[in-house]
């Protein structure tokens, strides 16, 4: 027990003693400090929210202004319920009921979200407010022309990745098309491996001669025509296709094209029939993506041989093209000189990369269960953006991908501000 003398020493001495002060500071600050974190963490929080709720927001606002057959009312109704489907409910936030208002050529769409607080709750914060706003014009607004370049070489037929590439580009022309009703769309297919299978007007066809037009199987044009969108010279086979070559790889025939329904789709409005073509094909030989983009670029290009595409210098038309695959160049391509291999190939896709983007076309590129690090950076680069460029390494996130760039080509077409 101590005495009272005891006791006021003590005191006497616990005055004098500084070394407490540090403790008594930390205990005034860690609240503003802890505060201060905690509305790092909410504002990030309440980012990812304003980033869900543009993205569903969006969607439900193009389902309103696609549906130009059905009522007022049912439009605006199709939008709610496709903002819902795009933003689950267990994602971060309540969302309020979105607006939509048609009016004068336009869906202008609202919505706002709560947001629970978690640390914030301390400065007497228990919730955040986020809200956003989207405008989209109507359909009939802009024209769309879309290729999609598809590898459906032999590797595709592995772990279902042709199935599920096939089932995300049907719902990409679905959704885009609104089932099919939208023929302010087109839709042009390029399945490639090693070869293309065309039908072409015979005098762009090397060794052909008279009017009517060839099919069959033709590798890419002798440089430089394979890096540009030029209508051959009828009178010099140099600048056709079909030129002849002895190649290993042309044991897989053309018969196996036909039979696997691998054949180059001209721009259509013909919905059902792309579906019913992406619903057929099936992979086939080796990897040739540089033929593949240089049909992409043609049957978007407003020149011989193909006849479909737009003027670059139409306003009312948006361009794009799709370019997915699964693995590096394989196949040899004309280059420089009369070279010809597979470094030729990969330069040809990088020049026509950038010539196709100096048009105004958007390139979207997807890189598929890709084991190769330089085709990789190839695809980023080709893109129009790093946003249009996708990784997917499984189905599953093949299917996310499309989902991202259906969105991507419906702003492109739809959406005004």
């Amino acid at each position: 027990m101590f005495s009272k003398d005891k006791v006021k020493s003590l005191l006497t001495r616990f005055k004098a003693d500084k070394r407490g002060n540090v403790a008594i500071m930390f205990g005034l600050t860690v609240v503003p400090m802890l505060i201060a974190a905690g509305c790092a963490i909410d504002i990030a929080r309440a980012h990812i929210v304003q980033t869900r709720l543009q993205a569903a927001l969006d969607a439900g606002a193009l389902a309103t202004a696609a549906a130009v057959g059905l009522t007022e009312q049912e439009r605006i109704e199709k939008g709610k319920i496709t903002f819902a489907a795009n933003y689950p409910s267990e994602n971060l936030g309540t969302p309020s009921v979105p607006s939509f208002v048609i009016d004068d050529g336009l869906v202008v769409a609202s919505v706002d979200a709560n947001l629970p607080t978690t640390i914030m709750q301390l400065a007497g914060i228990s919730e955040l407010d986020v809200s956003t706003s989207t405008e989209i014009t109507v359909p009939s607004l802009k024209n769309g022309e879309v290729v999609m370049v598809l590898d459906y070489s032999g590797s595709m037929n592995s772990k279902g990745k042709y199935q599920a590439m096939r089932d995300a580009s049907i719902n990409l022309v679905e959704t885009l098309t609104e089932d099919g009703e939208n023929e302010d769309v087109k839709f042009g297919l390029v399945p490639f491996s090693h070869h293309v299978y065309t039908t072409l007007p015979k005098k762009y066809v090397a060794g052909q001669n008279g009017g009517g037009n060839w099919t069959g199987c033709t590798y890419d044009r002798k440089a430089p025509h394979n890096t540009q969108d030029s209508t051959p010279d009828s009178s010099d086979d140099e600048t056709k296709w079909g030129i002849t070559v002895s190649d290993p790889h042309n044991a897989w025939g053309c018969n196996g094209y036909v039979a696997r329904s691998l054949v180059v789709r001209p721009l259509t409005d013909d919905h059902q029939g792309t579906i019913d073509q992406l619903e057929d094909m099936r992979p086939y030989a080796w990897t040739n993506i540089a033929l593949g983009m240089a049909f992409g670029w043609h049957l978007l290009s407003p020149n011989a041989p193909y006849a479909e595409g737009t003027s670059y210098s139409d306003d009312e038309v948006v361009k794009a093209m799709v370019l997915l695959t699964d693995g590096r160049q394989t196949q040899k391509s004309w280059g420089p000189g009369g070279s010809r291999s597979v470094a030729d190939g990969e330069e040809n896709l990088e020049i026509m990369c950038e010539r196709i983007k100096d048009q105004g076309v958007l390139v979207i590129t997807v890189a598929f269960d890709l084991q190769d690090q330089a085709t990789e950076d190839r695809l980023k680069q080709c893109a129009t953006g790093d946003e249009y460029f996708y990784i997917a390494d499984d189905n599953a996130e093949l299917a996310t991908s499309f989902e991202g760039i259906t969105k991507q080509l419906a702003k492109a077409v739809f959406i005004s501000k």
